[in-house]
């Protein structure tokens, strides 16, 4: 049976595999119009400098009440993919009959084309701090400044272990560039045209310091004559507790244990926006004619006593 499959739901990665030539980036939940199904689908991206044949991952799915429904590998064979480039967004590692409520993704081993198998097992997982949201004004005016044809929607920010660009995407150090490989984003100009907007008096909730920017290339799909508990589901979290990427619905409290502080990038500095010019200069409007004043008067009456006390 031929079916279309709609996007319910997705989320970023918020953790990267440190020293791994392939990342995982993002899990994405799809439904089928006829079966009403859902499809799980990962995408990774290759940060080597080689081109990606193969990729052997495990994924564990669990329901909404924790328990597992699936555990297996999978096998991203016959690949052809170009450093910096993503994949596997159209492929669905799992389909279900019920509701999937986290996600855990572990990479194996990958080849490359000019290479023997590589075990990816030994990079460790690193928790990484949560992008800050922009004020919806700011972002808007970020992206109109810079031309972006996504959505920014966080702060770009940097980490000890790689920078967050506006669009959300995150880049580690192992991947070393300059553009967002997913929107096209240059950092510098994207650090200028920030700065700018708050020098004109637009803040962000918490500022940071910025580094990047990327854009997001999830397939486009379009949701139609989806139910509202479907609708509701689009604009769920997902959240990672012990490695789970968790979908969270909204409304429904979740928590997540606080990684240790050496998982954490170097604390933001805050910025304090310059003064209003317009009100420095009301300013001195106001004080220099009474100060003025006051300064000549000072001025004759010790020309005054000096004439009466030392001139003959």
């Amino acid at each position: 049976m031929e079916q279309n499959f709609d996007l319910l739901a997705q989320s970023r990665a918020n953790y990267y595999t440190k020293g791994s030539p392939v990342q995982f980036v993002r899990v994405e939940l799809l439904k089928g119009d006829v079966t009403g199904e859902v499809a799980v689908c990962l995408t990774f991206k290759n940060i080597s400098q080689e081109v990606l044949s193969d990729l052997v991952i495990s994924f564990k799915c669990k329901n909404a009440a924790g328990e597992v429904v699936c555990e297996a590998p999978y096998h991203y064979e016959s690949l052809n993919v170009n450093p910096g480039e993503l994949f596997g967004q159209d492929d669905a590692v799992y389909v279900a009959s019920g509701s999937v409520g986290s996600v855990d993704v572990e990479l194996k081993s990958a080849e490359f084309a000019n290479g023997e198998p590589l075990s990816l097992e030994q990079f460790k997982r690193v928790r990484l701090p949560a992008p800050k949201a922009l004020p919806p004004e700011l972002a808007r005016r970020l992206k109109q400044k810079v031309g972006s044809e996504v959505d920014l929607k966080v702060a770009p920010q940097m980490t000890e272990y790689g920078w967050y660009c506006a669009c959300g995407a995150f880049h580690p150090i192992e991947e070393n560039c300059v553009w967002c490989s997913e929107c096209g984003s240059d950092r510098i100009l994207m650090q200028n045209a920030l700065s700018t907007l708050l020098q004109q008096g637009h803040t962000a909730e918490e500022p940071t310091r910025m580094v990047t920017s990327i854009k997001d290339e999830s397939p486009t799909r379009v949701v139609t004559d989806l139910t509202e508990q479907d609708r509701a589901a689009i604009t769920g979290r997902v959240e990672e507790d012990d490695g789970d990427m968790r979908i969270a619905q909204p409304g429904r409290r979740t928590t997540a244990t606080l990684p240790p502080e050496e998982f954490y990038g170097e604390e933001e500095e805050a910025q304090e926006l310059p003064e209003d010019p317009d009100e420095t200069a009301r300013k001195i409007i106001r004080w220099a004619p009474p100060i003025t004043v006051v300064v000549c008067a000072i001025i004759a009456l010790v020309g005054y006593l000096w004439v009466k006390l030392f001139v003959k």
